[in-house]
């Protein structure tokens, strides 16, 4: 799938010579927003005055929306600028992949961690416990792939438009 969107910070250098952007996507804040509402108390000026999930760009809705915003890989092979309009990717497989690290290695260790402590000390306190640690580890896991994996698993600036 590929957006389009624009570079709103200067490009970080690393140290194999690819440049990591940060885009924010060309999508509108209203197509952003998960909960609609039909209140016309809402003062959402960008959502059109009936989306209580953003918060209208302020930090106090019930889901702050930061979705348009994110860092890429240029791949393209041309140097990036504040401004520049690009097109940006990100394969299927790799959002599956970030999905699973993000949220499925500490359900499944949190699970496991509850199971195997409920089943050996038949206590609901320390398998509770238990739950707490599996998403510790899980989310620490976690941060070491994103950590090691970061380059490979960022979309891709494919398009640099003029």
């Amino acid at each position: 799938m590929e957006k389009t969107g624009r570079v709103i910070r200067m490009p970080i250098t690393k140290r194999n010579g690819m440049q990591i952007a940060t885009i924010e996507y060309d999508t509108p804040e209203a197509d952003l927003c998960s909960i609609k509402s039909t209140d016309s108390r809402s003062g959402c000026a960008s959502c059109g005055g009936g989306c209580h999930g953003c918060g209208g760009g302020s930090k106090d809705g019930l889901l702050v929306v930061q979705g348009n915003v994110v860092d890429a890989l240029n791949v393209s092979g041309k140097d990036l600028w504040i401004g520049n309009k690009v097109g940006v990717f990100i394969s299927e497989k790799a959002a599956r992949f970030q999905g699973l690290c993000a949220v499925g290695i500490p359900l499944v260790l949190s699970a496991g961690a509850f199971t195997a402590i409920f089943l050996r000390t038949q206590s609901e306190g320390l398998a509770l416990a238990g739950i707490a640690a599996g998403l510790a580890v899980g989310a620490a896991i976690a941060f070491g792939i994103n950590r090691i994996l970061k380059e490979r698993a960022l979309p891709q600036i494919i398009t640099v438009y003029e």
